[in-house]
Formats: structure tokens, C-alpha cells, sequence
């Protein structure tokens, strides 16, 4: 199986998307496809699976009845379709009602959809609940080749992992389009990186690619820099040589020999500007110079201060919507310089822990003490503080700090040169998450609340908001579902579940790792508890076996047997 696309391009209206874009798809291929938003990957994707048509180029199936399955980023559905039936009308292509039936509630068991939700119209689901649905499609759908468009998106991490486990099985050629490093990792053996030039092949998943890339760079440096000083050496030649043919040209007056000789300078002048011209036809463009952090205005408001060791304290914390209990009698502290990750499924209230913490929910039950040296800064999903009429700077200059401070900070995050006097209402939703989070560093803050800082970013930002996160050197309390972040940036875990908030002193392989433990210990007890009530149902059985009317034999026999069931099943319970 292949698929080929040669020189393909795409426009809407007068904005090209893409132009004489060329790569191809084998068989067993597993794609993970990188790009800065708006270059074109969900595009590409939907040419490849025949829901847009490119205005040029050659899109070639080998076999021509290739069948593609499109998972899309945004899900739309027909207005009064339920759940059940949306998934329950592709389950029952080729199979007969019942089997339908038990595939389709099959898969919603499989990816945890709620039974409560499946006679619910599909369009009233949350962003996490319709991924789930869609995902199911790929379960039941047939399909070659399966492509999925920032597929974790809106999942929490435990529908992540079983995500990357159905993956991990499916024999099939996959494309993924995501921005999540740690499910490229998992998933994928080979990146496409879309760029302005075309789509460049690398082997391997996310962090082998990375590792080639920063060779890469490293190497074009080296040749940058080389082709730079053959370029210098050969300018200051043809001026010297320039210089000295005038001046001998000028002596030489009417003299035949001098002035043959100032003739072949010129001849050399002449094949030297030449070698010049091939060398900068053939430039090597400087590799992008990794900007500064800017530690200094990062830490402005923190470095040199006395801060207490205990920030926040949260004692018998209850929180309830309604009759939904969401957490009860929870508590917890954050100490200094903690980097705190609040994990858990979701709908477990994180965000609403986030916001009883920032004050701006205060109908709950407990007490929520912070410390009167205690500044908070809150970045919410919402984006609601930006002034769409302001330029980036302007807002930026509008929470303080001078213009070289706001202009090194902004450039840390990507907002270079003229990209600073673009006004807030044309950024992109990735971009003004960024010019977010700068007004956050420079409001002073050194508490930060964080609740998924780096949605709608891709891979280039988010690696620019974790280095900023990295060096910052006040505490930090974030919800993320980018398990990238949270591996980097967190050194506690707390993780609500079951209306209760679990502790974990270390950073997310630490979690994980005690996860595990947990779950295997668990898996343990579970057999030891059913052992137990086969060994209770087997004592009840001989009880009664001997009530009856025996002879001496067989009453020895099941009396022995009742002792050594009673033994081992008292052995079982000293087990838990």
C-alpha cells in the first residue's frame, strides 16, 4: 500500500496554505506530523482523506481503494443525534443489530464514556467527551489508513494512556497530528516536519527527532559560520585587489608590460567576484539562535525576597455543585519554590480547586489560608483579561516593567521584531495565550496558578512557556494535560480522586511510579479477596457436607478438609 502526493498545493481565497508540497505514506507507517500552527497540517489531512481537493499537484492510492479514516480536532454532529446512535449507525455497517448493539456499548465502556451520556445528543457533549466519542470510531470503523488531528486534546491523562494502548495494537497505517511530545513518543516511528519549505522525513519518534534536529542545527552552525568566513575572505580580497589594480593601473600609464599585468588582476578580480556570487547564491541561512530566557525580569519580583516556608495552607476543604459532591474534607499545603501538578480525570473539579484557591469561588466549606506575602497570578483557559483594541507591547506595558524588560521577555516568547506592534484581536489563540502569560510574569506575581497554560500552543511555544517555567523561581500550582510539562516542570503531584486529594512528594515519574505500585498491589489484593470467598464458599459447603448423616470415613476425610480450607483461608486474610 502507498500513498503519494506530488507537488501538491492549496489556497483559500488569496491565502496560500501550502505550495508543491511532496511526500508519500507506506504501509505500516505510524506518522506523527509537527508544524507551528496554521501551516497547513489539518489541511493536508483532509486532502489525504478526500474531504478537501488540492488546486494543483498529484495525489496518487496504490491501490486506488484506499480507505482513510479522519478523526477531526472539532467534532460536529447532527443536531438530534444521540450518543448512542452516532456511534451505534457506523457499528452497524456490515453487521447485524445486535452485534451493533454490543459493539457500540463495547467501545463506550472501552474509553469510559459515561452510561449516563448515551441518551444525550452528541452536540451537547464537553471537548473531552466528544474526542472519546469520535475515538470510538476508529474501533468500529474499517478503515487502511487512520489519521487522527490532535487526537488527546481535551482528554484527561488516564484517556491518554488508553488511547496510546489501542493504539499501540492497531495494526494499521497511522497519521497524528499533536502537539503532545510525550503521545508522539509513544506512538509514533517517524516524523514529518511541515514547514514553509515542504515536509522533511526524520526516523524515530518525538525525542529521537529532537535529538537529530539539535545535531542538525548544530552542524548548519558550523557550515554557517564557515561559508561566512569564506564569504568575508573573498570581499576583502576583491577590495584589496581592486585597490591595487586602480593604483597600478594609474602608474602603469603608457608602460605595454605593467599594463598587461594590471590586465590579469583584472581577470582574477573578475573570477574571484564570480566565487562570490556561487557562494551567496548557494547561502546558508543562519540557523535560529535560541532566545534568551530572560531570567532576570522573570525573577524581577523574587529574587532577594524572604518568602515563608508554608505559601498556602488548605484545611477540610468540601466543594459541591448542586448535589454532585466534588471534593470533601481535603487538605493540603504549598510550601516554598513547590512546582505543584493537580492531576485527575476530568470533571474531579481541578479547575475548581484552581479557582477556590485564587479567590474567585468562595462557596465552599474549610478554610483556604494564604499568606499575606503571597502575590497570585492566575492564567485561566478563558483568555478574558486581553483588551483586543492594544498592541502586544501595549498590553504587555500596561502590567508593568520598562520597554527593554517587556520587549527581552516578549522575545522569549516569541514575539519578535514587528510582531510586538500586531494588535491582541488578530492573534492566533496560541498567540494570545503567550502574550497571556507574559502579563502574567510581569504582573509581579510569585504564586503562579495555572490552568492549562498551554492549550491551542504548539510545539515551539510550549517549549518557550516550559523553559520560562523552568527558570522561574517562586512556586507554581498548575492543571496541565501536557504530560511533557508537567514531567518538566513539576516537583509535586497532587491528584484528586474519589473527592479526595492524594499527595505525592516527587515529580511526575515519581507518580507514576507509585502508580503503578499501587495499581499492581491492588491487582494482588483483588485476588487474594477472591480467593478468600472461594475458600468462604468452599468452608460453608464442607459445614454443611458434614451436618448430614456420614460414615466415620468420609467425616474424617471432609473434617480434615474443612481444617486445611480453614488454615489457608485464615493465611489469606492476615495477607491483607
Amino acid at each position: 500500500m502507498n500513498v503519494i502526493f506530488e507537488s501538491i498545493s492549496k489556497s483559500f481565497g488569496n491565502k496560500i496554505i501550502f505550495e508543491n508540497l511532496t511526500g508519500n505514506i507506506s504501509s505500516g507507517d505510524r506518522i506523527g506530523i509537527l508544524g507551528a500552527n496554521g501551516i497547513g497540517k489539518t489541511t493536508l489531512a483532509r486532502i489525504l482523506a478526500g474531504l478537501e481537493s488540492q488546486d494543483s499537484g498529484d495525489l496518487i492510492f496504490s491501490p486506488e481503494n484506499i480507505k482513510v479514516l479522519y478523526i477531526e480536532q472539532y467534532p460536529e454532529f447532527d443536531e438530534k443525534i444521540t450518543v448512542y446512535d452516532e456511534l451505534y449507525k457506523h457499528a452497524l455497517r456490515g453487521s447485524t443489530p445486535e452485534r451493533a448493539d454490543w459493539i457500540t456499548r463495547e467501545c463506550f465502556k472501552k474509553v469510559d464514556l459515561d452510561r449516563k451520556l448515551w441518551n444525550q445528543r452528541a452536540m451537547t457533549l464537553s471537548g473531552g467527551e466528544k474526542t472519546k466519542l469520535v475515538l470510538c470510531r476508529a474501533m468500529v470503523c474499517k478503515y487502511d489508513i487512520l489519521i487522527l488531528d490532535e487526537p488527546t486534546n481535551h482528554l484527561d491523562m488516564e484517556s491518554c494512556e488508553k488511547l496510546e494502548e489501542f493504539l499501540a495494537k492497531l495494526d494499521k497505517t497511522l497519521l497524528v497530528i499533536s502537539h503532545d511530545r510525550y503521545f508522539l513518543d509513544n506512538i509514533v516511528t517517524k516524523i514529518w516536519e511541515f514547514s514553509r519549505t515542504g515536509i522533511k522525513t526524520y526516523e524515530g519518534n518525538y525525542s529521537e527527532y529532537k535529538y537529530q534536529k539539535d545535531i542538525e542545527t548544530k552542524n548548519q552552525m558550523k557550515e554557517y559560520n564557515k561559508q561566512q568566513r569564506e564569504i568575508r575572505h573573498l570581499k576583502q580580497m576583491i577590495t584589496e585587489r581592486k585597490s591595487w589594480y586602480k593604483s597600478a593601473h594609474n602608474a602603469a600609464g603608457q608602460n605595454d608590460f605593467y599594463r598587461s599585468k594590471s590586465k590579469k588582476q583584472a581577470g582574477v578580480i573578475k573570477a574571484k567576484q564570480k566565487q562570490l556570487e556561487r557562494l551567496e547564491a548557494s547561502k546558508i541561512e543562519r540557523p535560529q539562535k535560541e532566545l534568551s530566557p530572560a531570567f532576570d525580569i522573570i525573577n524581577k519580583n523574587i529574587i532577594g525576597q524572604k518568602f515563608p516556608p508554608v505559601l498556602v495552607q488548605v484545611q477540610d476543604l468540601s466543594k459541591r455543585f448542586g448535589e454532585r459532591q466534588i471534593f470533601e474534607n481535603v487538605s493540603t499545603s504549598i510550601m516554598r519554590q513547590d512546582k505543584v501538578a493537580i492531576l485527575g480525570k476530568n470533571g474531579t473539579g481541578k479547575t475548581t480547586f484552581l479557582r477556590i484557591l485564587r479567590g474567585l469561588d468562595k462557596a465552599y466549606e474549610g478554610k483556604v489560608n494564604i499568606n499575606p506575602s503571597v502575590k497570585t497570578g492566575y492564567f485561566a483557559q478563558e483568555l478574558d483579561n486581553l483588551k483586543e483594541g492594544n498592541t502586544v507591547l501595549d498590553e504587555a506595558l500596561s502590567v508593568g516593567g520598562t520597554q527593554e524588560e517587556v520587549r527581552a521577555l516578549l522575545a522569549c516568547l516569541l514575539f519578535k521584531g514587528d510582531d510586538v506592534f500586531k494588535k491582541i484581536e488578530l492573534l492566533s489563540m496560541g498567540e494570545k495565550c503567550r502574550m497571556a502569560f507574559a502579563k502574567l510574569i510581569l504582573s509581579g506575581a510569585n504564586l503562579l496558578i495555572l490552568d492549562e497554560p498551554t492549550n491551542y500552543m504548539d510545539i515551539l511555544s510550549r517549549e518557550k512557556i516550559e523553559q520560562v517555567l523552568e527558570d522561574f523561581q517562586g512556586s507554581i500550582i498548575f492543571v496541565s494535560h501536557d504530560r511533557y510539562l508537567v514531567s518538566r516542570i513539576a516537583n509535586k503531584v497532587l491528584e484528586i480522586e474519589n473527592l479526595k486529594l492524594k499527595y505525592y512528594n516527587g515529580g511526575y515519574e515519581y507518580y507514576l511510579e507509585k502508580k503503578q505500585k499501587a495499581q499492581a498491589k491492588s491487582k494482588v489484593s483483588q485476588n487474594i479477596e477472591d480467593e478468600i470467598r472461594r475458600l468462604e464458599l468452599e468452608l460453608a459447603y464442607l459445614g454443611g457436607r458434614l451436618d448430614l448423616t456420614l460414615d466415620e470415613e468420609e467425616k474424617n476425610y471432609l473434617n480434615e478438609k474443612f481444617l486445611a480450607t480453614a488454615r489457608m483461608l485464615n493465611e489469606y486474610k492476615q495477607m491483607l
